[in-house]
Formats: structure tokens, C-alpha cells, sequence
């Protein structure tokens, strides 16, 4: 692991995706710019891959000492990783992980049909056999969505699988989860296909961007709630933290509709780094903090102004020492 006093070091962040690779620039700007605080030479390298596989797989390279600190949602995901109660491919050990700070990020995830099916709760899905032609993010391990939907349809007795073999489609290559991404040529987005009626769901987060919205305000929706016995069983078993998307967030959401929570961006990394360098991030990141909300529009990923004061409330998994100390010297952490 990194020694910040033994000569220069190179700091690994792990930012996958547009859009937090914006923060990671910010945070390797924050730590070497013309007054860097680090050893004289170091560097900062900010990497990226796929954005959705990096949110599940970040953790585990992270433990692995592949990168230094990394970017994911949401927060609980990191505690599940800590305590290693993941399933299905993930996390299912405990991992050298500890938090550094949240970003704020209003989401939860959003399981939403065509009103013209007639389908008002999960479980009429499996016991009618509906050939649900679903858009979603990339299933199982290729993103959070995928695999919470995997733990989600488990507790129903069922697996995404099954809407294929019922005469349904799942595709997840007409989204577009944020301002920069094109869906791939040849394919249709995932508006137009809803508003046409070729989808008639779709299954996932993200639901402050303006592609939620513009489908809600054109398509009659319902929204499925999420059983309490379901969310009781994914808290015991995964530390899933449930959250309801509240009454008009978005047109036919007619009322407190229980879901998975996907609010806030955590920063985390490995419980081993020096306590100076976690809180030289932070420090970094306060002097950037203007910046970085500079670069966000509604509904491209931050959802409010990045409150210091605040950052380490809600991050699940227990902070880094030099977190801790950047807080509590701020008079935020008592």
C-alpha cells in the first residue's frame, strides 16, 4: 500500500463513466495541482471502464490494491461489500473497503409497466406469465440494476430469463444514462420505443435523468411496489437499504411507491491507505467542490449543491480514519 512520507507516490482512482470521471479529475486535481500537498513528483491517474461492471467489480479491485480509491452506487452497496453479504457473483466474502464520503444523487430504482397491461404488483408478472418486453441496464454482474433485479425477481421466484422464455425481450442497449451516450447504431432509444409501444417496461435507475420523465409524461405508467416481506429479506440478507420514490416524483407515480434505494455516489477505498492521503482527498476535493458542481445540468447526475458538512452522512460503510479526522477537525463529525 501507498507510503505518502517515502518519496513520490501514483494515485489510483477508479471514476468509470462520464460522469464520474468528471469527479475523479476534479480529486486528482485537488491532490496535484501548483500546490500539491503530495511528495514532489507524484501523480494522480484517473481510470475508467465500463461504467456499469466498474460500479460491482470497483469494490474487489479496489481490495485487490489495483486502484487506490473508486466511485460507485449506491453507498449500501459498498457496506455489502465490507460485510460480504453479496450473492450472485458479488462481494461474497468481506472486503478491505472503507468509506470516504457521498455525493448527492437523488435516485432509486424504478420498476415501471405499461398501464394498458393491466399488471399492478410483481408477483401477477410470474403468475401470468407476462411476456414483458422490459428495457433495462445490463443484467446480472454488467450493473447494479442488473444485479439488484437479479436479488429483487429471486425473492419472487423468478430470474429476468423467464420474460424471455414467457415470449418477452430484455434489451438494454436503448438506454441512454446520460447527455453524452448515443445508443448504438441501428437502435432505437429507449423513449421512442416506449412512447411506440415496441417495450411496454422498464425496469431501472437513474430515474432523475430526462429520458424517466419524457417517457412518464407521454406513456401511462404504473409503478410496481417492491412487497415489504421482499425489501425485509434483501436488508437481512444483502444490506439493501429500501427508500420509496415518492408520490409525484414523476406523472403516475400516484403514490409512496417502496423500492431499492440507488441515492447518493460514495467515495470509497482501501482501509489501508494513510490516513493523510484519504484526508488530502477530501481537502482536495473541498477546494474543487465548486468546480465539480459546475459541471453538472439537471438530471446528468448530481442532484443538489455537495454540502462538506454532510458528506459523511449516509455512507454505510464505516469511514476511513482520515475521513474521520477530516470531518471532526471541521466540526462536522461529533
Amino acid at each position: 500500500m501507498l507510503k505518502i512520507d517515502s518519496g513520490p507516490i501514483e494515485v489510483k482512482i477508479l471514476a468509470a463513466g462520464t460522469n464520474w470521471l468528471r469527479v475523479g479529475a476534479m480529486l486528482g486535481q485537488g491532490l496535484t495541482g501548483y500546490y500539491s500537498p503530495l511528495p514532489k513528483g507524484s501523480s494522480v491517474s484517473v481510470h475508467t471502464a465500463h461504467p456499469g461492471e466498474m460500479c460491482l467489480a470497483g469494490p474487489g479491485l479496489v481490495d485487490a490494491g489495483k486502484y487506490h480509491f473508486a466511485i460507485t452506487t449506491p453507498p449500501w452497496l459498498v457496506r455489502c461489500a465490507v460485510e460480504g453479504r453479496g450473492a450472485f457473483g458479488f462481494a461474497e466474502k468481506p472486503l478491505r473497503l472503507r468509506s470516504v464520503g457521498v455525493l448527492p444523487h437523488l435516485d432509486q430504482l424504478a420498476l415501471a409497466v405499461r398501464r394498458d397491461l393491466g399488471i399492478t404488483s410483481i408477483r401477477q408478472l410470474k403468475e401470468k406469465k407476462v411476456p414483458l418486453r422490459i428495457s433495462t441496464a445490463p443484467t446480472h454482474l454488467g450493473h447494479p440494476t442488473g444485479w439488484v433485479l437479479d436479488a429483487v425477481l429471486a425473492e419472487y421466484g423468478m430470474q429476468i430469463e423467464d420474460f424471455e422464455k414467457w415470449g418477452g425481450a430484455v434489451v438494454y442497449d436503448d438506454r441512454q444514462p446520460n447527455f453524452m451516450e448515443k445508443v448504438p447504431e441501428g437502435k432505437r432509444d429507449r423513449v421512442s420505443t416506449m412512447k411506440s409501444g415496441e417495450m411496454n417496461a422498464v425496469f431501472d435507475e437513474a430515474i432523475m435523468t430526462p429520458a424517466w420523465k419524457e417517457i412518464a409524461d407521454n406513456v401511462d405508467l404504473t409503478f410496481l411496489p417492491i412487497d415489504q416481506a421482499v425489501l425485509d429479506a434483501l436488508d437481512r440478507k444483502y444490506g439493501m437499504r429500501s427508500t420509496v420514490i415518492p408520490k409525484g416524483r414523476l406523472r403516475g407515480v400516484d403514490a409512496d411507491i417502496p423500492t431499492i434505494d440507488f441515492a447518493q455516489w460514495i467515495i470509497y477505498c482501501h482501509q489501508d491507505l494513510p490516513d493523510r492521503l484519504v484526508y488530502l482527498l477530501l481537502q482536495g476535493l473541498q477546494q474543487q467542490v465548486r468546480q465539480i458542481e459546475s459541471m453538472f445540468q439537471p438530471g446528468q447526475g448530481l442532484t443538489g449543491d455537495i454540502k462538506i458538512s454532510e458528506m459523511w452522512k449516509g455512507v454505510e460503510a464505516p469511514l476511513h480514519p482520515g475521513a474521520e479526522q477530516f470531518y471532526r477537525e471541521r466540526g462536522h463529525l461529533m
